[in-house]
């Protein structure tokens, strides 16, 4: 097999952030997975309708957060996507024989080393860093160990429709340099998740679909937690829910990776620290939304009170996360406008 060496996998809680960290190692840059997810712009809350179905799913990390870092750091690279199979198969290849791993966005349900079947929205991330005739090696930032797929499989993992279209896409570093200041990059990826979640059109990226998002969606998602259960099978929506929340087992919608962040970064830019600290204790209540769910399916009839139970507490989460989002829009000179 030709292989990247060198190439230091490590697991972690985000799919995305980890796959910048273990590249931003390989070329020397030593980011930790909290700092790629704030650089990146991380977090989001986007809704989107659940195909064939009458009930909404959701995602709370951006869809954009790869491509963010690379572009506020400065870093030369290239991002591909809409070839056919062929072309980006000789693409990406390329790219491994010349020493330089590969992102690639991928639709998680056709990923087969996952024991139970991922339930979010693709795109999922994981870095090529080896292939031969029918298979290739995956440094999936989710799983303690490579992954090793076969050429197939990827195939059709490279591929979905289902909420976002994906066509075969990747990304890969041109050139091993950082062009723009460290400090300013740090906290235009933090000033962007305040303007993402308080004020979503204010940005000039978008989650790939029609759905709410940030502060707004999450709103919407409470009102639709309380209409639940009319639904003839209310405990499908409440697992997807459930398992959005606990996306890779972070377990908290990715808020407690993203207090990392603050409290990190925010050293850089003289963030007031009560803001990772408060952060911190949304995540706590986002853990608390998840066990809450679990417990509704295993009731022998949907029970309105535990739907309203949950959405309050989604209400109320949202309430605390306006007031951290405006006080960190505030300290980094958010004052409305296009980011």
């Amino acid at each position: 097999m030709e292989i990247i060496e060198g190439y230091d996998h490590q697991s972690g809680g985000h799919c995305g952030a980890m796959a910048l960290r273990n590249v931003a190692e390989y070329y020397g840059w030593n980011y930790s997975e909290a700092a790629c997810f704030g650089i990146g712009g991380g977090p989001a809350f986007v809704l989107y309708e659940y195909p064939d179905e009458s009930w909404v799913t959701f995602r709370a990390s951006p869809t954009w957060l790869e491509r963010a870092f690379f572009e506020r750091l400065g870093i030369p690279h290239s991002y591909r996507r809409g070839d056919d199979f062929e072309t980006a198969w000789d693409g990406v290849t390329g790219h491994i024989d010349e020493d330089d791993p590969v992102v690639l966005f991928l639709d998680p349900t056709s990923l087969d080393y996952f024991s139970e079947e991922p339930d979010h929205v693709p795109p999922h991330v994981a870095v090529l860093i080896g292939y031969e005739d029918e298979t290739v090696q995956l440094s999936d930032g989710t799983m303690e160990n490579r992954q090793t797929i076969s050429r197939s499989t990827l195939a059709d993992a490279w591929v979905d429709e289902r909420f976002v279209s994906l066509q075969n896409e990747y990304l890969v570093v041109t050139r091993a340099a950082r062009t723009e200041d460290e400090t300013d990059a740090t906290a235009a990826g933090l000033r962007q998740a305040a303007t993402y979640m308080l004020n979503p059109l204010d940005v000039k990226r978008d989650a790939r679909g029609p759905g709410e998002e940030g502060l707004p969606a999450l709103r919407s998602f409470a009102d639709y937690l309380g209409r639940w259960p009319d639904l003839p099978d209310a405990d499908r929506p409440v697992r997807a829910a459930r398992r959005a929340i606990d996306e890779h087992g972070e377990g908290a919608a990715f808020r407690s990776l993203y207090a990392e962040a603050l409290g990190e970064l925010g050293q850089q830019t003289d963030l007031t620290p009560d803001l990772a600290d408060r952060m911190q204790l949304v995540s706590r209540e986002w853990q608390t939304v998840a066990e809450h769910l679990a417990e509704i399916p295993e009731r022998d009839e949907p029970q309105p009170e535990l739907f309203a139970e949950a959405a309050s507490m989604v209400s109320d989460i949202a309430d605390r996360e306006e007031s951290i989002f405006a006080d960190l829009g505030d300290e980094l000179g958010y004052r409305g406008g296009r980011e």
